[in-house]
């Protein structure tokens, strides 16, 4: 069967990048730590250089990226919650949005940004997401095109989206009673509910955002999770389920392939790869599924994946674990063991997505004596090649590598960071 996945998780592709009027500090001031990265740019998020707390980062457009910060610091530090959106190839803040980041909200939408992403044909349609409300905005202009409403005092949300080109998807319910699965026009606002599920022998529900892909007849599917939790037997569940969208039925569903008390994970989506698998992350394992039948092909227990979503890769899986970290690399096909390193700093900071250029695989951890820095380990034997502070003594969050330039886009915990991997010596371990 001919298929093609149009939603994609793993991989980057950047075009070329066009100048805006407001540049960032060139990389010429001062540093207190001695680096071998080779910084092309540095763009603080608040002018002023705030610290905050950031999502993993997006590219809109083909040449832009989009980073949102977390939680609502108008608090601590007098920031609010929003967004910045940067050249990729400068660092040059885009001519809609050169203000600091904030102002998305209103003062009397007391709003926490749960989740961001773009999604449209042309990726040119930035969603925040609050679990209160699902906000659309134009890259172009910087406004915001339509607001949904999806709390009320009936039904709560999950804090997580997904999207697939032209519709986001999210969930709502009472937990202890029904939750819905619902897709929305990412051009329009308008929400149009798929399923509904119930909730069972008191167990609270939830239901996750999936992902979605077309079969080679035309059918889209829906591949997702929903996760219950009995408090009082302390008992979890885990489901796996796949969505006929087009035909509005469901294919196929799994009960039965996780241990009591494990729990669904948010993110990511259960993805597609080669020969028909559906690889399926829970909260303590990684599981993989015939896509067609929802027959268990294997699993590997004993993980954690809280905050950890696992990279898939050239037919392979590389997965963070455990405290202290762990790193561990599966054949994606039959679950068995490529390599094991248990001597790693491999902690992520939060949202720490990992990613891989030339055989080299890259993210930020936390470190011995509470540093965060950039870690750099063969994709082929899990040795660890060098890690890196940067200039500012922290490298937070995740990473996100342009495939076309080698530029590796970092956080400091205050500034958008692009390092050139290309000229970073190789083979170098210095913190």
């Amino acid at each position: 069967m001919k298929t093609r996945i149009i939603l994609v998780i793993f991989s980057v592709q950047l075009g070329f990048s066009v100048g805006s009027c407001q540049k960032p500090p060139k990389f010429d001031s001062p540093s207190a730590f001695p680096t071998d990265l080779e910084v092309v740019w540095n763009a603080p998020f608040h002018s002023d250089s705030t610290p905050d707390w950031f999502w993993n980062y997006i590219v809109a457009n083909e040449q832009y990226i989009v980073v949102a910060n977390i939680y609502d610091r108008e608090t601590g530090y007098g920031k609010p919650r929003g967004i910045g959106v940067y050249d990729s190839r400068t660092g040059e803040r885009h001519p809609a949005w050169q203000n600091d980041p904030g102002g998305i909200f209103i003062s009397s939408e007391r709003e926490t940004l749960e989740d961001c992403k773009v999604a449209g044909k042309n990726k040119d349609i930035i969603l925040v997401y609050s679990m209160h409300a699902l906000f659309g905005y134009s890259l172009h202009s910087g406004q915001r095109m339509w607001t949904l409403t999806t709390r009320t005092q009936e039904a709560i949300g999950l804090p997580k989206m997904s999207v697939a080109i032209d519709h986001a998807f999210v969930s709502y319910g009472l937990a202890n009673s029904w939750y819905r699965l619902a897709m929305v026009d990412v051009h329009s606002g308008e929400k149009r509910d798929i399923l509904e599920l119930y909730a069972e022998n008191n167990y609270r529900l939830s239901i996750y955002p999936p992902s979605a892909y077309v079969t080679g007849g035309g059918d889209t599917l829906l591949f997702f999770t929903s996760g219950g939790w009995n408090s009082t037997a302390i008992h979890g569940r885990v489901y796996a389920y796949c969505y006929n969208l087009t035909k509005k039925q469901m294919e196929w569903t799994n009960k039965q392939f996780t241990k009591d008390t494990d729990a669904s994970a948010s993110q990511p989506p259960p993805f597609v790869i080669e020969n028909d698998r559906l690889i399926v992350t829970s909260l303590r394992a990684i599981h993989c599924f015939n896509m067609h039948t929802g027959d268990l092909i294997w699993q590997k227990e004993g993980l954690d994946f809280a905050d950890r979503p696992p990279l898939y890769y050239d037919g392979k899986l590389y997965i963070r674990y455990g405290d202290p970290g762990r790193l561990l690399c599966l054949d994606a096909q039959n679950g068995q063991t490529v390599w094991h390193n248990t001597a790693i700093d491999c902690i992520p900071t939060p949202n720490g997505k990992m990613d891989i250029y030339k055989d080299r695989l890259y993210f930020s951890a936390w470190g011995p004596n509470a540093t965060h820095h950039l870690a750099c380990v063969d994709i082929h034997t899990g040795k660890e090649l060098w890690t890196d502070r940067g200039p500012y003594g922290t490298i937070k969050f995740g990473v996100l590598i342009d495939q076309q330039t080698g530029y590796l886009y970092c956080n400091t915990g205050w500034s958008l960071m692009c390092v050139d991997l290309n000229k970073t010596p190789n083979g170098k371990k210095d913190k």
